[in-house]
């Protein structure tokens, strides 16, 4: 197994604080934070198969009233979902000022050569393939793939830090310091990400009113089996 360092260690667990929607590991997306509920709310029971016609019609009968509340409270799912897309983006404009923040902490810390080239290198590609990716961003799924690939590259950004110790080291301790570039970098990111935080539930009822549906579908299913094979 690879051994990680305490300081890729603070990095990797900085990125995935503050890049906010997809983070992974050992290669494998995970689910995101914000645009995916990680635990069921609402699901069909799961011993169906135990209960009887009058049951399975109670509990399908309860999960149309939850989803008539539900639909009644929400307004227009569609509509919600946009509106945290665009509070999303808002965030991201934060995240993108990335471009302007790796020429400072290169004449900072004083980085030449080879791994002067490959920052600028980084930043080129934040500010022409991922500012083109996003311009293909137009829902919810699609930020999901968009969000992975600036994550993916802000990762081996910070990875790429460890090829440099002491300098790794200053910039782990400047994070922590709002005073400093970086420092102040990294709380506009934390305060643009409470602000989406703060607006989750815009995308909450959307995920209980797809959760009840096919609830609703699985009990159906079950009640029509049923009802053939009592023909």
């Amino acid at each position: 197994m690879l051994s990680v360092s305490p300081c890729i260690r603070g990095l990797v667990f900085l990125q995935l604080a503050v890049a906010s929607i997809l983070g992974f590991a050992g290669g494998e997306t995970v689910k995101s934070p914000i645009l995916d509920r990680i635990e069921m709310i609402y699901s069909a029971p799961g011993d169906l198969g135990q209960m009887s016609l009058k049951q399975l019609e109670a509990e399908k009968a309860a999960r149309i009233q939850d989803l008539a509340v539900i639909q009644r409270m929400s307004g227009t799912p569609d509509i919600a979902r946009q509106k945290f897309l665009e509070i999303i983006f808002e965030h991201d404009d934060k995240r993108l000022r990335i471009v302007e923040v790796i020429p400072g902490l290169i004449e900072k810390y004083q980085i030449t050569g080879e791994f002067r080239t490959a920052l600028l290198g980084y930043r080129d590609t934040f500010d022409r393939v991922i500012r083109d990716a996003r311009n293909h961003v137009h829902d919810l799924e699609d930020y999901k793939s968009y969000d992975f690939r600036f994550s993916a590259v802000y990762m081996s950004m910070m990875f790429k830090f460890s090829e440099n110790p002491e300098i790794q080291k200053r910039i782990i301790a400047d994070m922590k310091n709002p005073d400093t570039l970086i420092g102040r970098y990294q709380k506009e990111m934390a305060d643009s990400y409470s602000k989406v935080e703060d607006n989750r539930y815009l995308v909450q009822d959307s995920y209980s009113i797809e959760e009840l549906e096919r609830a609703i579908a699985v009990i159906e299913d079950e009640i029509t089996r049923r009802s053939h094979e009592e023909l």
